[in-house]
């Protein structure tokens, strides 16, 4: 769901370099425009003209490359900038237009002319999650645009999936813009081009995501309780990948773990026995998790090697707690799963 409106989207219609009797649109120029064109040469027209006559991006980019190196005071400069712009926007192949717009970044590189490719190309470079390039040019869009929450939230599921990949290159940034992105989700901070069913829609959808996201960046950087923490959050907003109720699984059963072992290595006393009844306690939350965890992956036959071991492992613990009765089992394994849809 995009919420932030390309400016040059507008642009796409307007016939926008014709100069001279005609003026700007067929006649629709402003009195700054009418006097502007009065100072252009005819070198500047023809110019002008030969972008206008190119066809397709590519030979508009070069034509109008040609124009700002032999011109680049030129009062057309503005409209020539926004014309290209908007071919750029209107181009199908998105890696075109990826190219497109990293070459009209060299030659239009005042800043509202930046602008005018800067949304465009930013959210190309998602679509095709080219890391690198994303977060090379994302600080310079999120500067001008700070509660861009669209932008924000998929540059943390970007960052998210290079650590999945062994990247931590863009931990840290991945991390600030999903924190931000949260807090814009949490504050409510409706952007003003969304109406009130799709911003509930986004929130709905995004919210399990980003912490998800956040969750994933955390564990895979070394930061266990932060990941259980948000990971935990997205469970509770039922967050739709199976890994992450498995990964929760694992966390807790590690909490266990380390507690089992301090209570085997306490001598008998008080202490061994609070020890002891931390250690059912654990052991209870690990029993939760593996049954939230088998709810979540029921009937997904990637995961039903995972799911038959986990449903061992549950019915193991529990009969470890319950005097190897099984009574009560089915009832928590059910606990979590969804209704069934009427």
């Amino acid at each position: 769901m995009r919420f932030r409106t390309i400016r040059t989207c507008a642009l796409a219609c307007a016939c926008w370099l014709s100069v001279g009797a005609a003026g700007v649109g067929a006649g629709a120029a402003t009195q700054d425009n009418k006097q502007s064109d009065a100072k252009v040469s005819s070198g500047e027209r023809e110019a002008a003209e030969k972008i206008n006559k190119a066809k397709g991006g590519e030979a508009k980019l070069q034509a109008a490359a040609e124009f700002i190196k032999k011109y680049p005071k030129s009062s057309l400069r503005p409209r020539v900038a926004e014309a290209v712009a908007a071919e750029i926007s209107g181009t199908q192949d998105a890696n075109l237009k990826i190219s497109l717009a990293q070459t009209y970044l060299d030659f239009f590189n005042e800043p509202a002319e930046a602008d005018l490719v800067n949304g465009m190309l930013l959210t190309a470079l998602l679509n095709a999650s080219r890391a690198a390039d994303v977060f090379k040019l994302a600080p310079a869009w999120l500067e001008k645009h700070p509660e861009d929450v669209d932008t924000l939230s998929r540059l943390a599921v970007l960052a998210s999936n290079e650590v999945i990949k062994d990247n931590n290159s863009y931990a840290e940034q991945g991390q600030q813009y999903g924190a931000k992105a949260i807090e814009l989700l949490e504050a409510d901070k409706r952007p003003a081009t969304a109406d009130a069913a799709q911003w509930a829609t986004f929130k709905t959808l995004t919210l399990p995501t980003l912490y998800r996201a956040t969750g994933i960046i955390s564990l895979k950087t070394g930061d266990k309780p932060t990941a259980r923490t948000r990971l935990e959050k997205a469970a509770a907003l039922r967050v739709a990948d199976p890994a992450v109720y498995l990964i929760l699984v694992d966390l807790i059963n590690d909490d266990y773990d380390l507690l089992a072992k301090q209570y085997k290595a306490a001598l008998p006393g008080a202490e061994k026995d609070a020890l002891l009844k931390r250690v059912n306690e654990s052991l209870d939350t690990v029993m939760e998790a593996q049954a939230r965890a088998l709810a979540n992956l029921e009937g997904n036959a990637q995961y039903q090697p995972a799911y038959n071991q986990l449903k061992k492992d549950l019915e193991q613990s529990y009969k470890f707690r319950h005097g190897g009765s099984t009574d009560g089992l089915q009832k928590l394994m059910d606990k979590y799963k969804q209704p069934a849809t009427p």
